[in-house]
């Protein structure tokens, strides 16, 4: 609430009340005082004013800028002996009745404030000072008494309208009338449209109503003439990412501009980073949160930025992150975990166990870091130390489903203790039949127990419960070549491999020779065209954003490209020009092919159509699937190639589509590369094509790509 102590408004340096009173000494000390007061030397000022009143003991005026200017520093006694002197000398003036209620205030003495001021306005009833005061006075004792003096003021001073209804407004929340307080502050907007402070009040009553369509206009409007105020960026930007307007497209605009201010503000850095973790755009994510001024105070924060590290394929850097906070927070043993896991992501065992194990000396009852250190151990093959985390942790809690099931697999998969492994599992499967590792795990160890039928019957179910796991699939290959099943066992190792990271393929790799030599080359094309099936998108729609770069003759050019397939047979290819303007296209459907004519510059329309003619043609065939069919491989498991509708097809190392020929023409070479999955289909990141003097490079976007397919592995029936 805004106080006035009266401060001296004008001075007349040559009124009769000063010029009759003073002698030329005092006047220049008085005129002394005035200067330094306005320099803000305040002590030797009022020492001026004291000597000027030595000098002309009588002058009412300079007691009141005296008094006026003790009240400022806090000499209060001061100022109260020359207030009472001013009332005494002039009772009738009604100014001077509010600098002594002004004094009285200062003093505590609020009843004599109050009637100092009551007194003022009984002389002068066109007083307006005496009105805020009083305002000011009865504001935090008696609200309502305060709206009728500021009414009061109003009356007298309509030019102050914004001012008085913001306070108006004040004192209506206090009481709870809100409705009153909201009209207060739309009167007080309409009064100074420029005056923030009641405008900022309004956007926040809108907030506390959940009106949040509101506020945000309200919100809007300020920021058109407070447009480098973060915090409200901030704010706007946090409102619309709240579940009551769940919009972070909109609220991303506002955190960018509040970011753009500020790369360092914490809030625009945490809520990019969170927009851009929803998109797995975690390089991104890292960026923003890199900047943030908070980084170097929240330990939360340095544990997202190594998450966002991690995400991102940046190890070492998380690790560096993780060692950096361990340093400077060596008791928060969150930190510690992460980084634990960090060492164990890039095979630092040792050094993770060592972490975990100190972690668990200060912190034993941690159960995610006693169960990393047992899962750690059980891998590095310490058994011993991982079977006493194991039974510590189901000494604590013997339901842990998790807990039971990772000891029991862990006894069964090296021919420990097996009984005991299998009521372990089976108790883990009873709390959670379909979770598809516990199954996996019991039909491990009946496997392992001689179990045979009831092994095959559960991994079975297994599959079909997770069928993207290599582990899972390596046990069903093991299960049914030990049944004697040996193509769904050849099958179960190519799923399983294909799954696996290539650096552990060697086990699989050594399986499916060994169960080749077992089965009848004459078996090997119908076995491995089934396995190029299953994993091929072939007839499922999808679209994506690509890069495109073709060399002509010596001359590259790039575009933006987007692919779209539609079953049973239509494919696009549209190439973009700047702002993704559409610049050229071309339509497979069935048999019939159309091309736009040509309008890209320094290119030969013939040479083009030619080459644009043959890619759309074998893009067409490859993602509807007539690439595959048919055909045939001539030299059992040791064919790299098979032939078939009018093209030869051969396979790179990972026995995947590598390069494919029009066996006739001999004139274009198709090779598809870097696979990556999309839903456990396989689509090649990169399809090269060559041509005489021509060759193009289309490198499909990834990250934007629409596929609903979903491929759900199955084992023959």
């Amino acid at each position: 609430m805004k106080k006035i102590l009266l401060s001296v408004l004008t001075v007349c340096l040559f009124s009769p009340a000063v010029t009759a009173a003073a002698d030329k000494e005092a006047y220049l000390h008085f005129m002394n005082g005035m200067v330094m007061e306005r320099r803000g030397n305040y002590d030797s000022a009022l020492q001026e004013y004291k000597r000027t009143l030595q000098l002309d003991p009588e002058s009412v005026f300079v007691y009141k800028q005296a008094l006026n200017l003790a009240l400022r520093i806090g000499k209060v006694d001061e100022a109260a002996d020359w207030a009472e002197f001013v009332v005494k000398t002039d009772s009738a003036t009604a100014d001077n009745w509010v600098l002594y209620g002004n004094v009285n205030w200062a003093k505590g003495d609020l009843e004599g404030a109050a009637a100092a001021y009551e007194k003022a306005f009984a002389l002068d009833d066109g007083n307006h000072e005496a009105l805020y005061q009083l305002a000011s006075l009865w504001s935090a004792r008696n609200a309502d008494k305060s709206v009728e003096y500021l009414k009061k003021y109003l009356e007298l001073r309509p030019e102050d309208a914004a001012e008085v209804n913001y306070q108006l407004a004040v004192l209506y929340n206090m009481k709870g009338r809100h409705e009153e307080m909201r009209r207060s502050l739309m009167k007080s907007k309409e009064a100074d449209s420029l005056y923030l402070q009641p405008r900022y009040m309004l956007a926040n009553y809108y907030e506390m109503k959940s009106d949040t369509v509101a506020a945000l206009g309200e919100y809007a409007e300020l920021l058109a003439i407070d447009t480098k105020n973060i915090e409200l960026f901030d704010h706007v930007g946090e409102l619309y990412a709240s579940p009551a307007v769940s919009d972070l497209p909109e609220a991303e605009k506002y955190f960018l501009k509040a970011w753009a201010l500020d790369k360092a503000d914490a809030t625009a850095a945490f809520w990019l980073s969170v927009i851009s973790e929803s998109r797995r755009d975690f390089a991104a994510a890292a960026a923003y949160l890199e900047g943030s001024a908070a980084l170097k105070e929240d330990a939360s924060l340095a544990l997202r930025l190594a998450y966002y590290y991690t995400q991102s394929g940046r190890y070492e850097k998380a690790i560096t992150m993780l060692e950096g906070a361990a340093r400077k927070w060596p008791d928060n043993g969150e930190i510690a975990y992460f980084l634990a896991l960090g060492y164990d992501d890039t095979g630092k065992s040792d050094k993770a166990r060592g972490l975990l194990k100190a972690l668990l000396a200060k912190s034993p009852e941690n159960a995610e870091a006693r169960m990393q250190y047992a899962v750690i151990c059980e891998r590095e093959n310490d058994m011993p130390a991982a079977e006493e985390a194991f039974r510590y942790l189901l000494s604590k809690n013997p339901a842990s489903a998790n807990v039971l099931n990772y000891l029991g697999y862990a006894l069964a998969d090296r021919g420990l203790k097996l009984e005991e492994a299998e009521v372990l599992i089976s108790s883990a499967v009873a709390m959670d039949p379909g979770n598809g590792a516990y199954l996996d795990s019991l039909a491990w160890v009946k496997f392992r127990r001689g179990n045979l039928p009831e092994a095959l019957a559960g991994i079975k179910k297994a599959v079909k419960a997770v069928y993207d796991d290599a582990v899972i699939w390596a046990h069903a290959g093991d299960i049914y070549a030990a049944a004697g099943d040996n193509r769904t066992a050849w099958l179960a190792w190519k799923y399983s491999r294909l799954l696996e990271k290539p650096a552990r393929r060697a086990a699989a790799d050594a399986k499916l020779k060994d169960l080749q030599k077992k089965i009848p080359a004459a078996e090997a094309e119908g076995l491995e065209r089934a396995y190029l099936k299953n994993f091929s998108p072939a007839g499922l729609e999808f679209s994506s954003f690509a890069k495109v770069e073709a060399k002509l003759r010596g001359r590259t050019v790039k575009f933006d490209a987007i692919l779209h397939y539609a079953p049973p047979s239509d494919f696009n290819l549209t190439v973009m020009g700047p702002l993704m303007v559409p610049l050229w296209k071309a339509r497979a459907s069935g048999a019939a092919l159309e091309l736009d004519a040509i309008g890209i510059k320094d290119i030969d329309p013939a040479t083009f159509s030619y080459w644009a003619a043959l890619i759309t043609a074998e893009l067409r065939d490859w993602f509807s699937g007539q690439t595959l069919a048919g055909g045939k491989f001539d030299d059992g498991w040791d064919s790299s190639c098979f032939a078939g509708d009018g093209r030869e097809v051969c396979l790179d190392k990972d026995r995947t589509p590598g390069e494919i020929r029009p066996a006739a023409e001999k004139k274009l070479v198709f090779k598809p590369s870097h696979y990556f999955f999309r839903n456990l289909y396989l689509f090649p990141y990169i399809m090269e094509f060559k041509l005489p003097a021509v060759s193009v490079r289309i490198t499909l976007d990834n990250n934007q790509m629409n596929f609903g397919g979903v491929n759900t592995l199955r084992l023959p029936d």
